[in-house]
């Protein structure tokens, strides 16, 4: 996966775990502003930028302890030809959360959602906690007090209720075929070098088919069982299957290893020739000598399905749906909650930008 894509998707996690402290409990009442900047308007509410700080200044610290400082000048993919300023993404994806989460809380009488006590009284401790921990300056500049802090932990716990109403009855599942995910060994005879400059010379035929003799020569190895004599002076015959890798090592075969991927990522690196053989094969099993363009493969099939990276891939697919799903929801929303409301148009950047990166 393009690591620019895994850089991208990070950040809705940060936005979520930023605030996982908060998301017990949620009020609709007025915001107390008492003057203070406001950063965008939605829905008639003022959005401040204490508010706003709030769920920015805990993915810029994530950020930074993972990546630098100077992760925000960095760029990212965004699509297949586009790229972007990552504090620029970052910024969006701030504010479209916090849009998100005002869309749901106001979906919460619709979908019968209220706290109980037990979740009020939940959202005070955190609220009390968290605002203990914000400095004077941080109170002064970006013009936090008690009641904002609370308002976002009852906004937040509101919004993961109604969430939870949603997804629920979406009832999104994903099998173990669309997840699967298939680990083997690929035992690779390349037929090409690449020079420390980058530049890359194919094989001549003869070194081609002097690389074939000696894959042809690993795969006897491999699949014939070899004779030993035990303590008591009697043999048995026990099989070379198991030491592909020092096969590898035998053979100088650098590019040789373990690999874990999806039937289609299998596909393109491959070809559909070589996925619909190793698909083919039994767990614990070998292909014979297989070219490809890149030169000669034996493939020793560990797992097709490999479970634990299957079901982490699982988890990742239900995450994608979920989130698909409620991007459209978000769409379908956002044009009768408030009709005006754009990100270029609606956003004081003059205010936001006061928010450093």
């Amino acid at each position: 996966m393009n690591s620019n894509r895994k850089l991208k998707n990070l950040i809705c996690v940060v936005l979520i775990v930023a605030l996982i402290f908060s998301l017990t409990a949620c009020g609709d009442g007025e915001p107390a502003f008492k003057g203070h900047n406001v950063v965008l308007t939605f829905a008639g509410e003022n959005i401040s930028l204490g508010e706003v700080y709030l769920y920015a200044n805990t993915v810029i610290e994530d950020y930074e302890s993972v990546y630098g400082n100077e992760i925000w000048s960095t760029d990212i993919s965004i699509s297949r030809d586009a790229t972007a300023n990552m504090e620029d993404v970052t910024r969006r994806d701030i504010i479209d959360n916090i849009v998100h989460i005002k869309l749901l809380k106001k979906k919460a009488p619709e979908y019968k959602v209220a706290l109980s006590d037990d979740e009020m009284n939940e959202v005070i401790r955190a609220t009390d906690s968290f605002y203990e921990k914000l400095t004077d300056d941080q109170l002064e500049e970006m013009e936090l007090d008690y009641d904002t802090v609370k308002k976002v932990m009852e906004e937040n716990a509101i919004a993961k209720r109604v969430y939870d109403e949603i997804i629920g009855e979406a009832d999104i599942e994903v099998s173990d075929e669309e997840a699967r995910e298939t680990t083997f060994y690929d035992l690779y005879f390349e037929c090409y070098a690449v020079a420390s400059s980058g530049d890359v010379t194919e094989f001549s035929e003869d070194e081609k088919a002097a690389q074939y003799e000696r894959a042809l020569q690993a795969y006897n190895t491999l699949i014939n069982p070899i004779e030993s004599t035990t303590n008591d002076g009697t043999s048995s015959k026990k099989s070379n299957s198991m030491n592909i890798e020092g096969l590898a090592e035998y053979y100088g075969l650098k590019n040789s290893s373990y690999y874990t991927m999806t039937p289609s990522e299998i596909e393109g690196i491959y070809g559909k020739d070589i996925c619909d053989s190793l698909y083919g094969l039994e767990d614990g099993s070998y292909s014979l000598v297989t070219e490809s363009e890149y030169g000669y493969h034996i493939f020793y099939m560990k797992e097709l399905t490999d479970r634990d990276a299957t079901d982490n891939h699982k988890l990742d697919i239900i995450t994608s749906k979920k989130n698909s799903y409620m991007e459209e929801l978000y769409a379908e929303w956002l044009p009768k909650i408030d009709n005006g409301y754009s990100y270029e148009k609606s956003v004081d950047f003059g205010i936001y930008n006061r928010i450093e990166f």
